[in-house]
């Protein structure tokens, strides 16, 4: 998993740099083949190879994290280092940027990819472990940012399972449902977004033991990883029989959801009966 952060940190930063591997080579004297191994996870850079090219991509602000991540990807054995990591959430993030696909289901609120900026607000002030204020600016301002993926030149494929339950909690009271929900309407019409609600009738249904995320990512040979965020710290899993188990559960929600026009019909018919 962190051989993956930093293998996409590295493809990104190239490809949005405009340059070919080869040319990479040229200006670094880093082997292309080695540039090729780096950004598909077969190898994991030096510390100097890896800031050479985060220097040559001018996307040193990167450097710090993937230096600090470096020596738990290297390690052929399993570790727990990334689950404990304080800093935790930002390889969330950058797992989540370079992702192709995202599969989710959201239990108990609306994941961040979809939240409007006074959603999120609410939920962060609203949180027990009183974040300073200049926290809840960044991360809001880290939310927003990740909501452009959805709406990119090549964006992220987007599948979205909710309960109604989740879009009936009044986060931040009704004028902020009614901006959320009105959000999520304008989402649900883009091309790569399918949005699907499990109505309350539906009971039981096979997610009930909590929300998750399942990623795929362009990389040749990378079956992708199952996210579980809890209060404590979020956990990734990556063996293929615990992918293919939360496989199996998303295709049952998916039969058992409405269908993405009739769950718009019933997210606006819930906005519409906010007061």
């Amino acid at each position: 998993m962190l051989r993956r952060r930093v293998a996409i940190a590295l493809r990104q930063h190239r490809e949005n740099s405009g340059m070919t591997q080869k040319e990479v080579s040229r200006r670094t004297g880093i082997a292309a083949n080695r540039v090729y191994h780096f950004e598909v996870m077969r190898s994991v850079p030096p510390d100097e190879d890896l800031i050479r090219l985060l220097e040559l991509y001018e996307a040193t602000d990167e450097a710090a994290e993937l230096l600090a991540i470096l020596p738990t990807a290297r390690r052929r054995t399993p570790s727990e280092a990334a689950a404990n990591d304080p800093e935790q959430f930002n390889l969330y993030v950058g797992l989540e940027a370079g992702a192709t696909q995202i599969e989710s289901y959201d239990a108990l609120v609306l994941k961040g990819l979809v939240q409007t900026a006074d959603y999120a607000e609410a939920l962060l002030r609203g949180d027990t472990r009183g974040l300073p204020e200049a926290e809840i600016r960044r991360r809001l301002r880290l939310r927003l940012r990740r909501k452009e993926l959805l709406t990119v030149e090549s964006p992220t494929l987007l599948w979205l399972v909710v309960p109604q339950l989740v879009l009936e909690v009044p986060v931040g009271g009704p004028e902020v449902m009614r901006g959320q929900l009105a959000h999520l309407l304008e989402l649900a019409k883009l091309p790569n977004v399918e949005l699907r609600v499990v109505s309350r009738d539906v009971v039981p249904y096979p997610a009930l033991h909590g929300p998750f995320t399942m990623m795929t990512f362009p990389i040749p040979g990378d079956s992708g990883l199952v996210y579980v965020e809890t209060r404590v710290r979020g956990l990734f899993f990556e063996e293929p029989a615990e992918l293919q188990d939360y496989r199996q559960v998303m295709n049952h929600l998916r039969v058992q959801a409405r269908s993405p026009k009739e769950s718009s019909r019933l997210i606006d018919q819930i906005r519409k009966g906010i007061r």
